[in-house]
C-alpha cells in the first residue's frame, strides 16, 4: 500500500512541464485543500495517472488560456457510490478546468490503460454536456477511479474522483485534527 500525496504529484508535474515546454506557458491557478491527507492506494497507478494527466493537460492547453487545478475532499457522493458500486469513507476530487483544454475521452482511456485500468463505461445524460467514465483495475475489479468531463459556457471541467477507504479510526483522527471537512 502506497500513500500518495497528490499535492506533491501535481507540483512535480507542473515543475517538469515548466522545464520542458518551450515558448509561452499558460497561466495557472492551483488550489490544494489543506485538509486532504495522503491517499492510501494499492500501487503507483494513481500517482502515475495524475502525473501524466496534469502534464498532458498543460502541454496541450492554449498558452493564452488560464488553467485552474483544484484538489479537495468530498465526504459523501451517495448517488455516485451506488452507481459505481463502492462504499468509500470519502472521495478525493481533482478538478482541472479551463477554456483552452483539449481533453478527449480517447486520451483519458489511453492514460488509464497505461496505468492498468480499463474503461467499464462512459455514460452521459440526455441534453447535458457531461460524460462520466468509470475505470476499473485490470487485476482487481473492485478498484475503481471515476472521470467526469463537462463542457459549460466554453469551459471544460475534468474531474478525477477517487474513492478513498480509510479505517474508521483513521477517519475520526483526521476529522478531529482538521475539523470536519466541508462537502
Amino acid at each position: 500500500m502506497e500513500h500518495v500525496n497528490l499535492g506533491v504529484v501535481i507540483e512535480q508535474a507542473i515543475s517538469k512541464f515548466g522545464q520542458n515546454r518551450i515558448g509561452d506557458k499558460p497561466p495557472m491557478f492551483v488550489m490544494i485543500s489543506p485538509t486532504l491527507t495522503p491517499i492510501p492506494w494499492h500501487d503507483r497507478s494513481l500517482k502515475e495517472f495524475v502525473r501524466m494527466f496534469i502534464y498532458e493537460v498543460l502541454l496541450t492547453n492554449d498558452p493564452n488560456a488560464i488553467i485552474e487545478i483544484a484538489l479537495r475532499q468530498k465526504m459523501e457522493l451517495k448517488d455516485l457510490n451506488a452507481f459505481v458500486g463502492v462504499q468509500p469513507s470519502h472521495w478525493a476530487q481533482l478538478r482541472v478546468a479551463g477554456c483552452g483544454l483539449k481533453v478527449m475521452e480517447n486520451l483519458i482511456d489511453d492514460l488509464f490503460a497505461e496505468v492498468g485500468y480499463r474503461c467499464e463505461e462512459w455514460v452521459g445524460v440526455h441534453n447535458s454536456q457531461a460524460r462520466l467514465g468509470i475505470f476499473g483495475n485490470n487485476q482487481r475489479s473492485e478498484l475503481k477511479m471515476v472521470f467526469c468531463v463537462e463542457l459549460s459556457r466554453n469551459i471544460l471541467k475534468c474531474d478525477l474522483l477517487l474513492p478513498v477507504s480509510l479505517p474508521l479510526s483513521c477517519l475520526t483522527a483526521q476529522q478531529s485534527e482538521h475539523g470536519v471537512p466541508r462537502t
